[in-house]
């Protein structure tokens, strides 16, 4: 309580007693009001969306077929694994991330709902190196840390629909076009390809597969076959940049993985299953 002792002190007085009450209100407010980090990340409860995920689970194998290679599924969720524990502060939210392995040849890559986390077998045959595949498995990570197609779900529901057009659904068919489920727009994929290169670097990769991995997939001729994808990432000449730019920040890798005895293996079931393709089609 504040106590006015004299007439000269009275304007000081009424404006302390003011200032006090607007800083208690405030406070008051925020308390009341600011959301945990948690709840600000969670856009849906995890029951809501385990139906979902099993939805959109079932039509992309429906679509472009599942690789059923075990050692090869378990190879990739081991690395991820080791990316998703290299950094304290993500290692609680990507708990659980796991890997369904696509079957086609073109090179598809994204985060879907419920931690699941789509790579086909023409996604691996691009990488050549295995600080390369840690880029790609960080990246997606990145996206299931900040909930990018939970959040783009329920924007893209959310919008209006005019009358004569039937909704969309989003869970069925043109994730990969511009508009549609694993479209975050530029700002959001750049972001993440920045949290990507952070954390294969906190896994002890040389973040600099970033960089051969972007420039080998923004230049002829796999620009061509990366066309799939490139609907969705954003301008070559931006990620290119962004991705020199966060590599920049880092010092060099202590002994970092060059070339794991998994890693080969995975390499070794791709020829495998390239060769048998081709022996299948002739």
């Amino acid at each position: 309580m504040l106590v006015i002792l004299n007439m000269r002190n009275n304007n000081f007085a009424i404006f302390a007693i003011g200032l006090a009450g607007l800083t208690l209100v405030v406070g008051l407010a925020s308390c009341r009001s600011a959301p945990s980090q948690n709840a600000q990340q969670q856009v849906m409860p995890a029951d809501k969306e385990a139906p979902l995920a099993s939805r959109l689970d079932a039509n992309i194998l429906r679509a472009y077929g599942a690789w059923m290679d075990f050692p090869a599924e378990r190879i990739l969720n081991a690395m991820l694994a080791r990316i998703a524990a290299a950094d304290p502060e993500s290692a609680a939210e990507l708990k659980g991330a796991h890997v369904l392995l696509l079957g086609t040849a073109t090179p598809y890559i994204a985060s879907g709902l419920g931690k699941t986390i789509y790579i086909s077998r023409g996604a691996l045959a691009t990488v050549v190196y295995e600080n390369e595949l840690a880029f790609i498995l960080a990246v997606q990570l990145a996206c299931v840390k900040e909930h990018l197609t939970a959040r783009n779900f329920a924007t893209l529901e959310s919008l209006p629909t005019p009358p004569e057009a039937p909704k969309r659904n989003y869970l069925e068919n043109g994730w990969f076009d511009a508009g549609g489920l694993f479209d975050f727009g530029s700002f959001a994929y750049l972001k993440a390809e920045q949290e990507g290169i952070r954390l294969m670097y906190a896994a002890k990769y040389d973040p600099r597969g970033a960089v051969t991995l972007v420039q080998r997939w923004t230049a002829p001729p796999m620009d061509v076959s990366m066309r799939a994808l490139g609907k969705i990432l954003p301008d070559p000449d931006e990620r290119l940049t962004s991705a020199r730019d966060e590599v920049a920040k880092l010092s060099p890798v202590r002994d970092p993985i060059v070339k794991s005895h998994a890693f080969e293996e995975l390499q070794s079931r791709l020829v495998f299953k390239k060769a048998k393709t081709r022996k299948k089609s002739i």
